[in-house]
Parts: C-alpha cells; structure tokens; sequence
C-alpha cells in the first residue's frame, strides 16, 4: 500500500511554512521568510517560487493549503491572493489540491476545531514527530501577553505539518479485512 507524498503549505506575507509528510515520515520540514518588495506582486512571486522549488524537489502526490480567513486588511487580501495564485499553479501543474479550513485541520489534529496553534504542535510532536519538539515556542509567563513574532516561525511549519496529517486520505483497507471486521 502506497502512502501518497503531501507536501503542506501555510500561507503567509511574511514567512511560509512547509512540510512534506509520506505516511507516518516527515521527509522535509521548514519556513521560508518572503521578502516584502515594493509591490505586492513580489511577496506573490516568491511564495510561487517556493512552492514550485518544493514541488520539484519532492515530487508531492497532493498539496494541501491552508484557506486564509478573510479580514479587512491589506495584508489579508494580499495573502488570500497568495493563497489563490498557489492554488492555480498547483493545478496548472495537475497535481491534485486539498484546501482546508484553520478549523478542519484543527479538528483533525487535534480533535478540536479551536486548538491554538500551540496545542496543535503539542499534538504534532505527541503523535510521533518528536525531533520537533525543541521547536515548540515556550509561551511567555503570561499568557495574556501573548507569542512574540520571533516565537510564532516555527508554528508556521507546525501549521504545514498539521495540513499535511489532515489531507491524507483515508486508508482504504482491502475486502479481506473488511470480512474480518
């Protein structure tokens, strides 16, 4: 039984976070910083290369990106384009694409569609990616104040993985084993 190779994106006007899961085996785990140019063309034109350099370089079955919330800002509407302008590249290319909601993946995950993105990397790391667990941002003595930027660049990959684990298919089993059940 062929596991499909998913490689995991979450969009961002900052940083990008990456993930490329086969099975149970993280095969590539990251976060791109994406330069803001004087356009935001730029920022969209680098997340393109990105994902087009990881898509040549894992040769992913599937491609799962997060769906943006959409707010009033700029900086939203600039992700959401980020967001649309990946999805027609990885279709334009014929690879098969899963967008999943912040909500769908975190009820996946963690089996609960208002995990924070903390709970979700706990998750992540219990469920048998233990490598990262060093990269798991300590929350501040405070809780009310919040993550620093600094320490949110890791859940960005966090986030990538969890999108990778909710877009696998279900494993189908075969009809011998549905006879036994």
């Amino acid at each position: 039984m062929k596991h499909p190779t998913i490689l995991g994106i979450d969009p961002g006007t900052r940083e990008m976070g990456l993930a490329v899961l086969r099975g149970k085996e993280l095969r590539f785990f990251g976060v791109r910083a994406l330069r803001n140019g004087t356009r935001p063309y730029d920022v969209i034109g680098q997340a393109r290369r990105v994902v087009l350099d990881a898509v040549e370089a894992y040769a992913p079955d599937i491609v799962a990106i997060e769906q943006p919330f959409n707010l009033a800002t700029t900086r939203s509407h600039v992700l959401n384009i980020i967001a649309d302008e990946l999805c027609e590249r990885v279709r334009e290319i014929g690879l098969e694409l899963v967008v999943l909601s912040p909500d769908v993946v975190r009820l996946r995950v963690a089996g609960n569609p208002r995990a924070t993105k903390l709970e979700v990397a706990r998750v992540l790391v219990d469920r048998g990616f233990e490598q990262l667990r060093a990269l798991i941002p300590k929350p501040p003595a405070r809780a009310a104040l919040g993550l620093r930027p600094k320490d949110k660049y890791w859940l960005h990959m966090f986030d990538a993985l969890a999108l990778s684990m909710a877009a696998q298919p279900p494993i189908s089993r075969g009809p011998e084993s549905e006879e036994l059940a």
